[in-house]
């Protein structure tokens, strides 16, 4: 039910209240000026629906009782996750090197894409190996980046309103604490969900 609140109010936020992004684009500076507005926005609005499809997806798979009982239906499921992700890191390649805060969050991003395609490929590749408590791990630490943005924006507004940051020094200081953040909470997950069973401990 959350996953499915948050979707309703992302996709209503980013293709009904502000389809241009101007609330964020205020806050870029130093664009470059090759960089084409409209090219921008498709990518934007493809990482995002990209991600909303994951989450959903991913959510179905963990939650609904139907989908994980039916091996065809959990696999449909897994492969329109993963279309989700690599939606996700494929736009993010294009969007990193504009990212507000300047080369620090590229970096961070790049490095954040690397990982969650890494995460990605362990999920597939755990369940062809028939591993399913490593494969169930390795999902819990993919699934657990799609909270990336929420963090991102809850760690901004603290930057600026608690620490009264600039939106730039608030906006970097909360990509890297998100990473960081994500990386422990899915590994604490994983490992507290689907406790190792065997010396194999991925």
């Amino acid at each position: 039910m959350a996953a499915a609140l948050y979707v309703v109010y992302m996709a209503y936020e980013s293709f009904i209240a502000d389809p241009g992004d101007v609330s964020f684009l205020a806050h870029k500076t130093g664009l470059h000026r090759h960089l084409s507005h409209g090219a921008w926005l498709v990518a934007l609005h493809v990482h995002v629906a990209s991600a909303l499809v994951a989450i959903l997806a991913g959510a179905l798979n963990f939650g609904w009782t139907r989908a994980r009982a039916h091996p065809v239906l959990h696999r449909a499921l897994g492969y329109v996750y993963l279309a989700g992700v690599l939606g996700v890191d494929g736009t993010s390649g294009y969007l990193a090197p504009e990212a507000t805060g300047g080369e620090v969050v590229t970096v961070a991003f790049n490095l954040l894409n690397v990982y969650w395609l890494v995460t990605a490929f362990l999920v597939y590749w755990m369940a062809r190996k028939r591993r399913p408590d490593a494969h169930r791990r390795w999902t819990v630490r993919s699934y657990v980046f799609l909270d990336t943005n929420a963090l991102n924006r809850g760690f901004t507004w603290l930057g600026v309103h608690a620490a009264g940051l600039s939106f730039g020094a608030a906006y970097t200081m909360a990509v890297c604490l998100s990473i960081v953040v994500n990386v422990a909470l899915g590994e604490v997950l994983a490992r507290t969900l689907y406790p190792c069973t065997s010396t194999r401990r991925v």
